[in-house]
């Protein structure tokens, strides 16, 4: 059963000189990234950077469920990922074995390829190429 805990908070962080807003409301928390990099900065020299990264995110999803608090994390407005409570994990999530956190790639994607076009077709380029070698090699056994 869920703890009846609620966050209020409005907090700035700043990593590599971007800020990163935090905000608690009742029992959601939302984290606001400017740009992947922050967040990929932030997982990597934050407190879920000691040990097994995939360990350490269970465990904070399983601490945050039993609380009853379900954490947004948000780049350009739109959510990317959902830990906690209300947390329903997709395929990508089965995909990363990353347990009950919910992954939004296409979210991530759109805001990739709107901010560096060129990159984001030679992603695509790569993953077809890759689907195409796995479909053509499957039909040869």
């Amino acid at each position: 059963m869920a703890l009846p805990l609620e966050v209020l908070a409005d907090l700035q962080l700043a990593v590599d000189g971007e800020e990163i807003e935090i905000r608690g409301d009742g029992d959601r928390i939302v984290v606001d990234l400017p740009s992947l990099r922050a967040g990929r900065r932030l997982l990597s020299h934050g407190p879920l950077a000691m040990g097994d990264q995939k360990q350490q995110v269970q465990r904070v999803n399983e601490a945050l469920g039993i609380a009853g608090l379900t954490v947004d994390v948000r780049l350009d407005g739109d959510v990317i990922a959902r830990v906690g409570a209300q947390a329903q994990p997709n395929a990508v999530s089965r995909l990363l074995r990353l347990g009950d956190v919910e992954v939004r790639p296409s979210k991530t994607l759109t805001v990739a390829a709107r901010r560096r076009p060129l990159v984001a077709v030679g992603v695509l380029a790569a993953l077809s190429a890759l689907l195409a070698w796995l479909f053509f090699r499957s039909g040869d056994e």
